[in-house]
Order: structure tokens, then sequence, then C-alpha cells
């Protein structure tokens, strides 16, 4: 008797599938209510699921790319002293390349968000492989070329 009730549970589930079940998610269409979307979009625990905090990055660390003003080359955002949070660094750098970022001298001093910064010369980067770089406190970030 067991045996068949095994038996039967493919052919249910076969036609199900044959009355038009979907396996596939479906997108939430502007239709949907916002409680019947968190019904089905909301973690088994009914707790929602923390924002990831913000890490720090040590040094060697590559936040990522970004291409400074005028055409310049592209530029690998590093931490290469201390500690400092990605998405913090590259958002220096951002407001840091930024024409209207008032900058003082050849080097184009400035202070963004705390960070002071400053760029080399054409020439000194073309040696060095470094375009700027920035530091706060013990913390120091870089955007280098990308050869």
């Amino acid at each position: 008797m067991r045996s068949r009730v095994i038996a039967c549970v493919p052919v249910l589930l076969l036609f199900l599938s044959a009355c038009g079940e979907r396996s596939e998610p479906q997108a939430a269409t502007p239709a949907t209510s916002a409680p019947e979307a968190a019904r089905t979009n909301a973690p088994e625990t009914g707790t929602p699921t923390p924002r990831p905090s913000r890490q720090l990055a040590g040094p060697g660390t590559v936040c990522g790319e970004l291409q400074p003003p005028a055409g310049g080359p592209m530029a690998a955002v590093a931490v290469s002293a201390g500690r400092a949070d990605c998405r913090t660094a590259l958002k220096v750098f951002r407001t840091y390349y930024r024409p209207g970022t008032p900058k003082q001298g050849s080097a184009g001093v400035a202070t963004v968000g705390g960070w002071r910064c400053a760029s080399n010369s054409a020439a000194q980067a073309n040696i060095s492989g470094r375009l700027s770089s920035c530091q706060k406190d013990a913390a120091k970030i870089v955007a280098d070329v990308i050869p």
C-alpha cells in the first residue's frame, strides 16, 4: 500500500505542472501590494536582512577603478597604508578629480571629506605610475595608472 502512495507523487507533480503551475519565480508587477511582496521576498525568520556594514580595507587592497578627467589614463584606487573604506576611497577620488573641486598649487592640493589629496606632475606620474594620493590620519589611499 505504501508503494502506491509514493508512486502517485510524481503523477501529482506532473499534474500540477500541466495545470499551469510555474516553478520559475516571476517578477513583481506594480499591481502587487506591498504586504504581498514582503511575504514572498521576506526571509523565513521574518526579520529584515541587515545591510552589510562598511568594512575597512588594509594595505594592498584595490578598491576599484576610475577615469580621471581630461581623458587621463584609467586609475586603480587602492589602500596604501592604514585602513580605509573602499566606497569612501572611490568617492574621495571622484570628488577630488571633479573640475569644480578647488585645488591649490601645481600639485593640486585639496581637502576632500577630511582627506588631504595631491597629484603628481604628468612627468612624475609617468615615472612612478602614481597619479594622486590622499591621506587622513594614518590611512593613505592612492590612484595609480593602470598599465
